[in-house]
């Protein structure tokens, strides 16, 4: 069986935080952005949507994560993200399965090069890689993740970001990946522990 891999996922996540200071979230100063920039494939796959008004595809098919007044859906409020603090997102994108052909199930997987960041997904549907465990919130999250996609079907992925012992003015230079393999085909190292 040949093992596809997804063009796109040499996803390049440069975490951009740059971290403000104050006593509450009014009083920072600080432009925080995520960008994985998606490479093209001309037989795209998988599909990545933003599902939060701070999550976005730029104009150069780039998907970012900003809570900076920079963001094109910024509020009007609010500078970033505090030091030594934890935030959790629920839903920030979603992985959807519209375009493989022969309507085969995919067994996508994430990973992030520190666990700073990490993934989960509340609706119990993502899995730790180390042990197949559900990693349904924040307080489970991994920086290695994987779940299965059906054909027609999405998951809706959680990001965990935290900035502990992160001082004002540091900056993360982060990579992360997204995978995808025909269920079947995925390496022996996710067999059995993301949900097939």
């Amino acid at each position: 069986m040949r093992k596809i891999i997804l063009g796109i996922f040499g996803l390049l996540v440069a975490f951009g935080l740059v971290l403000g200071a104050g006593a509450n979230f009014s009083d920072y100063n600080a432009s925080r952005s995520v960008h994985w920039e998606i490479v093209p494939d001309d037989n795209e796959l998988i599909d990545l949507t933003p599902l939060q008004p701070y999550a976005y595809i730029s104009d150069a098919g780039v998907l970012v994560i900003d809570f900076s007044t920079e963001n094109p859906n910024y509020p009007g409020y609010g500078d970033g993200i505090s030091p030594s603090a934890e935030y959790n997102f629920d839903e920030v994108f979603e992985v959807s399965n519209d375009l493989w052909e022969d309507n085969m199930t995919i067994v996508v997987r994430i990973t992030s090069s520190v666990t700073g960041i990490e993934f989960y997904g509340h609706e119990g549907d993502v899995h730790e890689v180390a042990n197949g465990t559900v990693v349904s919130s924040s307080d489970v999250a991994d920086e290695d993740v994987c779940f299965v996609v059906g054909p027609n079907d999405a998951v809706k992925v959680g990001i965990d970001i935290s900035t502990d012992g992160d001082t004002p003015g540091d900056v993360w230079d982060e990579h992360m990946s997204i995978k995808a393999y025909r269920l079947g085909t995925e390496p022996a190292e996710l067999v059995g522990k993301c949900g097939q």
